[in-house]
């Protein structure tokens, strides 16, 4: 039946399903919760919540985030308690609780959502991967709430290098137990910049539906150019009936930010000695330190072994933002020197090309301002809410097929 709905394109070398999500959904969505797992600053649940989803409980273990949540939407439900346990430790939750909660019952939620921190997987960090000692096996923990929980549907989310060959058990150890609860499973990488993004974002999704044959991902509503876009068709096992619009370049979005952001409360930004301004001025757009002569150099980057092509680097406004990581701020950790002026990213900057609403406001655990650590880690770490959206409105359409 999937094969015939124009509305469905299969990937024909990949395998890899996309459904159609241009088109209103004009059926009524009652069952639409959502238990939201490892939620952070909120990203991927105002996406999902864009989409005509609901957010019933949300489960954080960074206070700040919380503090964030609390502060943004009083209604969603955080997982905290006086029983002596760290709040919002999901390995604490027994199920009964969260159902409890949530106000659910088992089989009731449309979706269990979320991402176990990825550092363990990102190929940033030190990709040791489910071996971490803090935090490599949080997927086990995703595995047991949809067990306990047995959603309608469920997505989990990680950074690409969790797709590493030598990381190849943990997928196929969440496809095996996942599949023999009921769930079709589908997986694949997706870049948020064909989502409607400012930013080249790739991020790994898992998908679960029961009673759906290779469940599908949102078809790309925006593409880097037509030559890309015609080598995206040809894979497909039959032609859509329209081209998608171009990439949300930074200077589209930059431009809308008001002058007066600098006066929020969640406005940083890092402070820039003028040893550091100087070797700014000498880096154009889409450059980074290897134009810098010798002489103006740190040590560290004369001697030929850092191999950073990002370190350092200048933003392009005709271009989407490079991935905006938690130390996006910080123009020594990658191409993040503004455009236009001689200084690092702001908070507000990053939280708009991470596409969080401009009123979305990040909030810290006992202070009136906020840090640039908090920030960067709540902001870097998150789902840009238009592909939360896409992958939203693909769900939907087929619970409620």
């Amino acid at each position: 039946m999937r094969k015939e709905d124009k509305n469905i394109f299969i990937n024909i070398k990949t395998g890899t399903s996309y459904i159609d999500i241009s088109k209103p959904i004009k059926k009524a969505f009652k069952d639409n919760k959502i238990i939201s797992l490892f939620s952070g600053a909120g990203g991927l649940d105002i996406g999902l919540e864009s989409a005509g989803f609901q957010t019933s409980v949300c489960v954080e273990i960074d206070s700040d985030c919380r503090e964030t949540l609390r502060f943004m939407r009083p209604n969603w439900k955080l997982f905290e308690d006086n029983k002596g346990r760290l709040a919002g430790d999901i390995r604490s939750i027994k199920i009964n609780e969260l159902l409890k909660l949530s106000g659910l019952n088992k089989g009731e939620a449309a979706l269990v959502v979320g991402g176990a921190p990825c550092q363990p997987f990102s190929n940033m960090g030190k990709k040791i991967g489910k071996n971490d000692p803090k935090n490599g096996d949080l997927f086990l923990e995703f595995v047991r709430i949809v067990k306990g929980v047995m959603p309608k549907a469920f997505l989990f989310e990680n950074v690409v290098g969790i797709t590493q060959s030598k990381h190849s058990e943990i997928i196929n150890y969440m496809k095996e137990k996942l599949k023999g609860l009921g769930y079709r499973i589908s997986f694949t990488t997706l870049n948020a910049a064909n989502y409607g993004v400012a930013q080249r974002r790739e991020r790994f999704f898992l998908l679960g539906i029961k009673e759906i044959n290779n469940p599908s991902f949102p078809f790309p509503s925006h593409t880097k150019n037509l030559k890309e876009w015609n080598n995206f068709v040809t894979s497909l096992n039959h032609t859509p009936d329209y081209i998608p619009q171009n990439w949300i370049t930074l200077g589209d979005i930059l431009k809308n930010i008001p002058a007066d952001a600098v006066y929020r409360n969640d406005y940083a930004v890092m402070n820039i000695s003028d040893v550091v301004k100087n070797r700014m001025k000498k880096i154009k757009p889409g450059k980074n330190f290897k134009t810098l002569p010798m002489n103006m150099r740190p040590n560290c980057w004369k001697n030929g072994k850092h191999q950073g092509q990002d370190t350092f680097g200048r933003l392009r406004l005709d271009e989407p933002s490079v991935t905006i990581r938690t130390a996006a701020y910080n123009p020594a950790k990658g191409k993040y020197i503004h455009p236009t002026e001689n200084r690092g990213l702001n908070t507000i900057e990053m939280a708009v090309i991470q596409d969080f609403p401009y009123e979305w406001t990040f909030r810290c655990v006992g202070r009136k301002n906020i840090t640039l650590v908090s920030a960067g880690r709540q902001i870097g770490n998150a789902v840009p809410p238009s592909l939360g959206k896409a992958l939203g409105l693909a769900i939907k359409s087929q619970l409620l097929r």
